[in-house]
């Protein structure tokens, strides 16, 4: 049972994360970076919220912590596209040139470490004795992913898929792509800011190099998605979850035969590598298997 429950803690605290990489990478088919400053932000503002509402009721504590971590992730997504659609450069450059302007943010809201160990746990339930935090996380993770699926069924949801298929599509109609485009990195970048805190709190810190490898992250899980879920509907919010629950199998697997976890990055950069190779072997283009 303990492995079965850190698999499914880390699942739902990587929920939101996952969810915001697929509407970049996978609908919008972006390659943004810029989630990976926006998780770390979105730590540092709901951990200094943390703090600062220390002595509230700890419903107000949690609120206000995810709210400011989603602002947090928001303004991240909010520069980087701002960035694109106004000097007209390649998102990926937008993203490395918001990451410099964050890494100096994030020192100033937080510094490069923060201890919350010794702050009260807004999480924290009776329910599950080793896992207090686990049904919060559950609550969490299940709230947001509803929250995206009517999102998908939405007009803005569907321009973002057809942003991916065509970008050009919205000039013919006299639809804004530059809003399209803002609004769709600004909320999976706000996705991953939630994220970010939501590992903060579990793990106790933030750290400002926390983020390290979690674009490598969200490719692997939406790469396993995609080959656990062949379905051809442009929405299949399952994909990333799936994607991510087999990550995080994988993961302890390997951890319970002995495996060095510091590796576990090469091996999941060569897991990508291993299936890009088949998947253009049996396709035109990797492009029918993740966007990006």
């Amino acid at each position: 049972m303990p492995f079965l429950f850190t698999i499914f803690e880390q699942l739902f605290l990587h929920i939101p994360l996952l969810l915001g990489a697929y509407i970049s990478f996978s609908l919008m088919k972006i390659p943004d970076l810029s989630i990976e400053s926006a998780y770390v932000c979105g730590a540092f503002c709901g951990a200094q919220t943390t703090i600062f509402l220390s002595g509230f009721h700890p419903f107000v504590q949690a609120m206000g912590a995810i709210f400011m971590s989603i602002v947090g992730g928001a303004c991240v997504g909010l520069m980087s596209s701002s960035f694109t659609s106004g000097l007209k450069i390649s998102h990926l450059l937008s993203a490395i040139m918001t990451a410099g302007f964050f890494y100096g943010i994030n020192q100033l809201i937080g510094g490069i470490y923060i201890s919350l160990s010794q702050i009260q746990n807004p999480f924290l339930t009776c329910l599950i004795a080793k896992y207090p935090e686990l049904p919060a996380f559950l609550f969490i993770a299940c709230l947001i992913t509803l929250l995206i699926f009517f999102f998908f069924k939405t007009e803005l949801g569907y321009s973002c898929a057809v942003y991916g298929i065509n970008p050009h599509f919205f000039k013919h109609y006299g639809i804004s792509e530059t809003y399209i485009f803002i609004a769709g990195i600004v909320l999976a970048n706000a996705l991953g800011g939630l994220s970010g805190f939501l590992n903060a709190q579990a793990n106790g810190f933030v750290e400002i190099n926390m983020a390290f490898n979690k674009a490598l992250f969200c490719l692997t899980a939406l790469i396993f998605g995609k080959v656990f879920i062949r379905s051809t509907a442009p929405l299949v919010i399952m994909r990333p979850i799936v994607g991510g629950l087999s990550y995080f199998v994988i993961q302890q697997l390997l951890l319970k035969v002995g495996f060095n976890v510091r590796y576990f990055t090469s091996v999941q950069a060569l897991i990508v590598l291993l299936i890009l190779c088949f998947t253009q072997r049996t396709s035109r283009s990797s492009k029918d298997l993740l966007g990006v």
